[in-house]
């Protein structure tokens, strides 16, 4: 049976509810929950080209998900990210630089615009303006504006890099002596949207709100009462299936076709990457744990084993260790 909304941790479903103009009010929602920037909340958006090409032509293109520039001039890349990456971090950080360097390049043409303009004007006028006054010309200043990164992740960071409740992270160039923000126009926030499962929401505030609402299209097919703001009555209209025509529906369909072969694939990877650890762990252990004989090898070949999963009775039988030590 199909779910009665739209799964927003596929490609269609989130640049249907976030990507498209009619759906701006969404998007504007969305950020204005996520950012605190001293009051001057987004009033509106203006989508920009995903497509980014390399400077070089054996630089790949860089696509992204969403791409919308405020009324401030603050550019923001929304990226939906469904599985880990080894260099993700490195990812995420290259691309919150293309819109930096876009700037660069507009800064500096609206410098030459602007001088071919001036000269013009001399020529027009005559030379009353001195040369000293042509050497100071407006050149661009490095002048930069607001550049946000918001990367939806459908995992979590490894390892214990942040407590199992803190799914919010707001990171920004920081002095690492006095803890200062050095640098507050670059922004990269992450939201590990997995461990959204695990807490209870007070909804007090707009972005308990949106991540409530977020994790319940996945698992309800009912609009949970307590968003009844018009945003989320807008939000839940937009993510029903129902309303989609049949072309809707097929790009729907494949996109969640996509996002189960991905799984799929990575899954296929993670069983094949222990499985390979087990038949490793095994032999490091019948060489080292039992060829020569030595308890503190075969402790070392158990604890190795352990953090690859293997049951204590198996790590028994190939370290030749008891129970108590393993």
């Amino acid at each position: 049976m199909e779910d009665k909304y739209i799964n927003p941790y596929t490609d269609y479903g989130f640049k249907k509810l976030f990507g498209t103009e009619q759906n701006a009010d969404l998007l504007i929602s969305f950020l204005n929950a996520l950012i605190s920037n001293g009051g001057d909340p987004i009033t509106h958006i203006t989508y920009k080209n995903v497509e980014h090409i390399g400077e070089i032509n054996s630089w790949r293109s860089s696509y992204f998900d969403v791409f919308c520039q405020t009324q401030s001039g603050a550019d923001f890349i929304v990226e939906m990210q469904n599985g880990r990456q080894t260099y993700f971090k490195d990812r995420s950080l290259f691309y919150a630089t293309i819109p930096i360097q876009e700037q660069g390049k507009k800064g500096h043409a609206l410098a030459e615009l602007e001088n071919r303009e001036l000269e013009k004007k001399m020529d027009r006028l005559g030379n009353w303006i001195k040369e000293e006054e042509k050497r100071h010309m407006k050149q661009w200043n490095y002048h930069l504006k607001d550049v946000y990164l918001v990367a939806i992740l459908d995992f979590e960071f490894p390892g214990d890099e942040y407590p199992e409740e803190d799914y919010f992270h707001e990171i920004k160039l920081m002095d690492v002596k006095d803890k200062h923000v050095f640098y507050d126009k670059l922004t990269l926030i992450y939201l590990e949207m997995p461990k959204l499962k695990h807490l209870s929401f007070r909804l007090d505030t707009m972005r308990d709100k949106w991540m409530y609402a977020l994790n319940a299209l996945c698992h309800t097919d009912v609009r949970p009462p307590e968003l009844h703001d018009d945003i989320f009555q807008k939000l839940f209209h937009e993510a029903e299936v129902a309303n989609f025509n049949e072309t809707q529906l097929f790009s729907y369909r494949m996109s969640v076709l996509d996002r189960w072969n991905e799984y799929s694939v990575n899954e296929c990877y993670h069983q094949e990457g222990l499985e390979k650890g087990e038949k490793i762990g095994i032999a490091k252990g019948k060489e080292l744990g039992i060829a020569e004989g030595s308890k503190s090898k075969a402790l070392e070949v158990a604890k190795n084993l352990k953090a690859l999963g293997m049951d204590t009775e198996t790590i028994r039988q190939i370290t030749g260790l008891t129970t108590e030590d393993i």
